[in-house]
C-alpha cells in the first residue's frame, strides 16, 4: 500500500511513564523480569475468588459450570484509604477496580517524574480501557436482590411444609447472614459501580481537567484508550493523558460464560501452538503517560518509545464472536499508513494470542495480510510474542499489557519470548510463513531501534493496532537483578524437589509440611519452592526424597506418592524406591553414589546442545569464546556459530537439516565441547567421578577428564581427528546400525560384496557395521529381510574400519598431543577393549589404533560398572545411557541432556544421586535463574469476592462487625493510638455544613499530620450526612 506525505501523522506520541499491576508483578521491573525469564502465573482459582467444589465440572456442557480450573490472580492489592484521605465507607462501597486504577495511575505519573502536586493539570485527560466494572459490584447488587431471595426461600418453605412461624425466624435470620458480606447501600454505591467514574476519580484525585472517561471495546478496550488518546494528543485535544486499562472481573458472569462459547483451556495455554485450546483467565490493570513528541522533548522527559501509528477497525458481517482476518488486517493497514514506514520493518508483533485455535489462526493470517499488502517479504522477517501467555488473557486490561511490553522490549533492545509454544502453529508453514514464534529471545545492541507493533482484538468484531519505536536510550530502572540472556533461559521445563531428614518420621512430617505449602502456587513458583526447600536441606541425612514435577499439580500428585509409600511401605534400611518414571526417589541409609562418567562420541551432535549452559553462564559462554579462538588460531574454523541456531527462524526442514549437515562437518569439535561444559556443569555442583571412559570419539573428552591434556589440545585434536578422517587417499565409507548381536551381525556380513566390518559392539542388541557404501546397503537390506531394524548414521566416513587407515596414520604423524601419559588423575578405561589404561601409554600409538580399531562398549561397560554406582552420559543425546541399558540393567545410567533444553533429565540424575547418598551443591543448581523468595498460596493477599466470605459465626458477630471499630483503624494505622478510647461514644446524628468543615479543615492543618490521620478516622467512625451530595 503506498504511503503518502497525508496519511503520516503530524505529531508522533511518547510514552514517558508507565504503571502497572499484573499477576506475578506490582512493577515494571518485576513485570519486565518476568517477561524474559517466561514466569507463568497459571494457579488454580482460589477458594476466596471461586470455590471450584461449587462451580467446576470437567464436562463443558454442564449447566451453570465452569470447566477451567486455574486463573492468573494479582495479590497484595491494599488501598492506603488513610494516606489517601478516602473515606473507609466510600472505599467499601465502591467497587476494588477505582481504587487498583488510581493506585496504578499515580504510579504511572511517579514514573513519568511527576507528583500529585507538580504534574499539569491544564488539558490532562484520562481515558480507561474497562468492561462492567468489576466483579464486586455485580456480587455487591445482590444485596439489593434479598427480597426476590426472600421469595424464592419462603416459596420453597411452603412446598416444603414448614409452618408460617420458622420460615419468618428462618427469613430474619437468613436476612442478617445474606447481607453480611456486602457492605450497605450509601451515596457511594451508585458512583462506586459505574465504569465511567473509574477515570472521572483519577482526573478528580489530581485535578486534571482534560476530560476522563471509559472506553469499552470489550478485549480491546485498553488499546482502544491509547488509540483515543493518541488521536486526542496529536489533534491538540489534550497535552498529556493518561491511557490505560482495568480488568478485576474473574466471576461466574464472565469465567461461565467463557466457557460456554468453548475459549477457555481445561490445559495449559499454548499460544501460536497447533496444540491450542483456549485460554486461562487473568486480571490487572496498566496505564501509560502520553505526550506530544516534540512537548516530551522541550520538557526534559524521558522517552520509553515513540508512537508513531495507530489504527482501529471493524469486522463488519459476521459472526458477533467470530473473528475475521479481513477486518484484523485493515487495522494494521492504517497503523502503518499513519506511521510512514512498512509492517515489513518491524521486529517483532505483541500479538492478540489467546490461545484459541480459531482466535490464533485467524490473527496470523490478519497479520499476513497486511504485510502481503505491502509487496513481498523474506520468510521469518517478523517474530509474533504474547503478553497472555504469562498473565492469562486480561481482557479490557490485556492491550496496555501488551503495550507496556513491547514499549519497554523496544526500549531495553530486547524481542522478548513467548510463552507455551512447543509446536507452532501449521499456519507458520504456510500463509504466515512471514512470521515466526519469538520462542528464544534476541537481544540487540543498546543503540539500536526497535520497532514493534501491538494488536489487541475484542468481542463484536472491533480490532485495534498500534506501532511504535525505540525511544531513549535504555532505561536504567528496568535492568533486571540478572543479565538477559541468563533470563531467557531461566524457566525450565521442570524442578526437583529434594527433602532429607534422619527417620522415617521426620521425612514424613517434611513431606505434608510442603504439601500444604504447594497448595495453590503458581507454576513461576515452582522454582521459588524448590531453590527455597533446598536450602533448608539439612547435609548427611539418612532418609532421602527427591521429585521431579513439571506443574503444582505433577507435584503435589507426587507428593501424595510419596506421603502414601512412607505410610504404607516405608523402605528398609538400604533399600530405594524408584517410580517407573523415574519421577519419585526415596531411599533409607543408601550409600551408593560412587559415580563415572561416560563421554558421548561420534553422531551424539545436535543443534543448540548445551545452548542452556551457554545462555545462563558466563563461564560457560567464555569456553565457547575461547573454543573459537583455540580453533581459529590451529586453523580451523570457529564452531559456536553453527552449533546455536536460531530454531525459531529456521524458514523449513529443510534449512534445519542444512544447519545439521554443517554441524555434522564439525562435528568431533562441537561434540567435546558440549562435554566439556557439562563436565565443568557437574564439577561446579559437587560432583566428582571415580571412573571415566568415553565411546570411540568420547574417549578423546575421556582422556582429557584423566589429565592426559588440556581442553585447548582436546579441541584441536579432535578437530585434526576428524578432518584425518577426510583426508587424500581414504575412500568415503559410511555406517549404519543393526538392531542385533555382534554374533548375528557377523552372520550378515557373510558373503556381502566389497568391504564391510563390525565396527561397534555397542550392546548385545546393537551392532555397529562400517565400510564401503554399497556394502554397509547390502548389509542393511539382507538384516530388513529378516526383520531387523536398520539406522543409517550421520557420519562423515567409515570410522573404526580400514576405510580409514590414513587417518590413523595420519594422528600417528601429525596428532599435536604428548607422546606419554604418565598417570591418569581418575580410573579411565578405553573403548577398545574396556580394560582400564595403565600410565606410560604412548597417546599417538593409542589413538591412531584406536580409530581404525573396533569399538567394544560392552566390555567397557561390564568393567565400568565395577567401579560405580552410577553412570552419567556427560555430554548430548541419550545413546550411551540406552546402551548401558541394554547391556546391563544393574548400573544405572542417566543422560544430561537427552534433547537440547531438556531439563528433566539433569533433575532424574541428581535426584537418583542424591538420594542414594551423594551431596549436591544445591545453590549453584539456581545460580543465573530468576528466584524469587517463596510466599504461599494461603499466605497471600488476593482479592476476594464478596460471595464467597465467610459468614459471621453469629449474630452478635454480624451486629457488632456493622459499626466502624478503632481496632480497624489502628490496625491500618499502626502509629494511631488513642487514650481511653474503650470510653469513646458515638453523638446523636448532625449535618456537616460549610462552617464546621472550614474548623476541621483549620484544627488539622494546625495539630499536624498526627491529628490528621487521627481526626480523619475519627471522622469515618461519625454518622455525617453530607448536604453537598444529592
Amino acid at each position: 500500500m503506498p504511503k503518502t506525505q497525508s496519511d503520516k501523522i503530524a505529531h508522533p506520541i511518547a510514552v514517558i511513564g508507565m504503571g502497572c499491576h499484573y499477576p506475578g508483578a506490582k512493577q515494571l521491573s518485576e513485570l519486565w523480569e518476568n517477561i524474559l525469564a517466561r514466569r507463568c502465573q497459571f494457579r488454580q482459582f482460589p477458594d476466596q475468588r471461586l470455590p471450584l467444589s461449587e462451580y467446576y465440572d470437567p464436562d463443558p456442557a454442564t449447566p451453570d459450570k465452569t470447566y477451567g480450573t486455574r486463573g492468573a490472580f494479582i495479590d497484595g492489592f491494599q488501598f492506603d484509604w488513610i494516606n489517601r484521605r478516602v473515606p473507609k465507607k466510600t472505599v467499601d462501597g465502591t467497587d476494588i477496580v477505582h481504587w487498583l486504577a488510581l493506585e496504578v495511575a499515580d504510579k504511572a505519573i511517579e514514573d513519568a517524574g511527576y507528583r500529585r502536586d507538580t504534574i499539569p493539570t491544564q488539558k490532562t485527560g484520562v481515558i480507561l480501557g474497562n468492561s462492567l466494572t468489576g466483579e464486586h459490584t455485580r456480587s455487591n447488587v445482590m444485596r439489593l436482590r434479598w427480597p426476590y431471595v426472600r421469595r424464592a426461600l419462603r416459596a420453597a418453605a411452603e412446598v416444603k411444609g414448614l409452618s408460617g412461624k420458622i420460615v419468618e425466624e428462618l427469613l430474619e435470620t437468613m436476612e442478617k447472614f445474606y447481607k453480611s458480606v456486602f457492605p450497605p447501600i450509601t451515596e457511594d454505591t451508585l458512583a462506586g459501580g459505574l465504569s465511567n467514574t473509574i477515570a472521572g476519580r483519577i482526573c478528580n484525585f489530581f485535578n486534571f481537567d482534560g476530560g476522563g472517561y471509559t472506553v469499552d471495546g470489550a478485549c480491546s478496550s485498553s488499546l482502544i484508550a491509547v488509540v483515543t488518546a493518541a488521536n486526542a494528543l496529536s489533534n491538540g485535544d489534550l497535552d498529556m493523558a493518561l491511557a490505560g486499562g482495568i480488568d478485576i472481573s474473574l466471576d461466574t458472569f464472565e469465567l461461565i460464560g467463557f466457557a460456554k462459547t468453548g475459549a477457555l483451556t481445561a490445559q495449559d495455554m499454548k499460544v501460536y501452538d497447533r496444540r491450542a485450546s483456549g485460554f486461562v483467565p487473568g486480571e490487572g490493570c496498566g496505564f501509560v503517560v502520553l505526550k506530544r513528541l516534540e512537548d516530551a522533548r522541550k520538557a526534559g522527559d524521558f522517552v520509553y518509545a515513540i508512537l508513531k501509528g495507530w489504527g482501529i477497525s471493524s469486522d463488519g458481517k459476521g459472526g458477533i464472536t467470530a473473528p475475521s482476518k479481513f477486518g484484523q488486517s485493515k487495522a494494521l493497514l492504517r497503523a502503518y499508513q499513519k506511521a510512514g514506514y512498512s509492517p515489513h520493518t518491524l521486529h517483532f508483533i505483541e500479538g492478540h494470542g489467546t490461545g484459541t485455535p480459531v482466535g490464533d489462526r485467524t490473527e496470523l493470517e490478519g497479520i499476513a495480510l497486511a504485510m502481503a499488502a505491502e509487496g513481498e517479504i523474506a520468510p521469518r522477517s517478523c517474530g509474533v510474542t504474547s503478553f497472555k501467555s504469562l498473565v492469562g488473557h486480561t481482557k479490557a486490561a490485556a492491550g496496555i499489557g501488551g503495550l507496556i511490553k513491547a514499549v519497554m522490549a523496544v526500549n531495553q533492545r530486547i524481542v522478548p519470548p513467548t510463552v507455551g509454544c512447543k509446536e507452532p502453529n501449521p499456519i507458520f508453514e504456510t500463509t504466515a510463513l512471514c512470521l515466526y514464534p519469538i520462542l528464544q529471545g534476541e537481544i540487540y545492541q543498546p543503540t539500536a531501534i526497535l520497532k514493534a507493533g501491538v494488536s489487541a482484538m475484542g468481542f463484536g468484531g472491533i480490532n485495534s493496532h498500534v506501532t511504535l519505536v525505540s525511544g531513549d536510550v535504555p532505561a536504567t530502572h528496568l535492568k533486571p537483578s540478572l543479565d538477559e540472556r541468563s533470563l531467557l533461559v531461566s524457566q525450565q521445563d521442570s524442578e526437583i524437589l529434594v527433602f532429607g531428614a534422619n527417620s522415617i518420621y521426620q521425612i514424613l512430617k517434611s513431606l505434608e509440611f510442603i504439601r500444604e505449602k504447594a497448595k495453590g502456587m503458581s507454576l513461576a513458583e515452582m522454582v521459588d519452592l524448590a531453590a527455597q526447600n533446598s536450602q533448608e536441606l539439612l547435609a548427611q541425612t539418612s532418609v532421602r526424597a527427591a521429585i521431579i514435577a513439571e506443574t503444582p499439580q505433577e507435584l503435589l500428585l507426587r507428593l501424595e506418592e510419596l506421603i502414601h509409600l512412607l505410610h504404607s511401605q516405608p523402605p528398609a534400611i538400604g533399600e530405594t524406591y524408584m517410580s517407573p518414571m523415574k519421577d519419585v526417589w526415596l531411599a533409607h541409609q543408601v550409600k551408593r553414589s560412587r559415580v563415572a562418567f561416560l563421554f558421548p562420541g561420534q553422531g551424539s551432535q545436535k543443534l543448540n546442545m548445551a545452548r542452556t549452559l551457554v545462555e545462563r553462564y558466563a563461564w560457560a559462554r567464555e569456553l565457547v569464546q575461547q573454543a573459537d579462538l583455540w580453533l581459529i588460531e590451529s586453523g580451523f574454523e570457529p564452531i559456536s556459530s553453527l552449533i546455536y541456531r536460531p530454531l525459531d527462524r529456521a524458514v523449513n526442514q529443510q534449512q534445519v537439516e542444512q544447519w545439521f549437515k554443517a554441524l555434522t562437518d564439525v562435528a568431533p569439535q562441537a561434540i567435546c565441547l558440549t562435554s566439556l561444559l557439562w563436565k565443568h556443569y557437574l564439577k561446579r555442583l559437587g560432583l566428582e567421578p571415580v571412573a571415566l571412559g568415553g565411546h570411540s570419539l568420547g574417549e578423546l573428552t575421556a582422556f582429557e577428564a584423566a589429565g592426559a591434556y588440556d581442553e585447548k589440545t582436546l579441541l584441536c585434536f579432535a578437530a585434526m581427528r576428524g578432518k584425518a578422517m577426510t583426508v587424500k587417499g581414504d575412500s568415503i565409507g559410511t555406517m549404519a546400525s543393526l538392531a542385533c548381536s555382534d554374533a548375528t551381525a557377523q552372520k550378515l556380513l557373510q558373503g556381502i560384496s566389497g568391504y564391510v566390518t563390525v565396527a561397534n559392539i555397542n550392546s548385545p542388541k546393537q551392532t555397529v557395521i562400517s565400510g564401503e557404501k554399497a556394502s554397509v546397503t547390502a548389509v542393511c537390506e539382507r538384516a530388513l529381510v529378516q526383520e531387523i531394524q536398520v539406522r543409517q548414521l550421520p557420519v562423515a566416513n567409515a570410522f573404526h574400519s580400514q576405510m580409514v587407515a590414513s587417518a590413523a596414520e595420519y594422528v600417528r604423524q601429525k596428532a599435536q598431543i604428548p607422546l606419554l601419559f604418565e598417570q591418569p588423575s581418575t580410573s579411565l578405561f578405553t573403548s577398545v577393549n574396556g580394560q582400564i589404561v595403565n600410565s606410560g601409554l604412548n597417546l599417538k600409538e593409542h589413538f591412531a589404533d584406536q580409530i581404525v580399531a573396533q569399538v567394544n562398549f560392552v566390555s567397557l561397560v561390564e568393567n565400568l560398572k565395577n567401579k560405580c554406582d552410577l553412570i552419567v552420559e556427560v555430554g548430548s543425546g541419550k545413546v550411551l545411557s540406552g546402551l548401558v541399558e541394554a547391556t546391563d540393567t544393574s548400573v544405572l545410567c542417566f543422560p544430561l541432556e537427552s534433547k537440547p533444553g531438556i531439563a528433566r533429565d539433569l533433575n532424574t540424575f541428581l535426584a537418583a544421586y542424591f538420594v542414594q547418598g551423594g551431596e549436591v551443591n544445591w545453590q549453584a543448581l539456581y545460580e543465573q535463574r530468576l528466584v524469587r523468595p517463596f510466599v504461599p498460596a494461603a499466605e497471600r493477599l488476593f482479592v476476594d469476592n464478596p460471595c464467597e466470605r465467610s459468614f459471621p459465626v453469629s449474630l452478635e458477630e454480624i451486629e457488632s462487625s456493622s459499626s466502624f471499630s478503632w481496632g480497624e483503624i489502628q490496625q491500618s494505622s499502626p502509629n494511631l493510638s488513642l487514650a481511653h478510647s474503650s470510653n469513646f461514644s458515638q453523638p446523636e446524628s448532625f449535618v456537616a455544613d460549610d462552617e464546621l468543615t472550614t474548623v476541621l479543615a483549620n484544627y488539622l492543618l494546625e495539630r499536624g499530620s498526627f491529628l490528621s490521620e487521627l481526626i480523619s478516622a475519627d471522622i469515618q467512625s461519625l454518622p455525617f450526612v453530607n448536604t453537598h451530595n444529592p
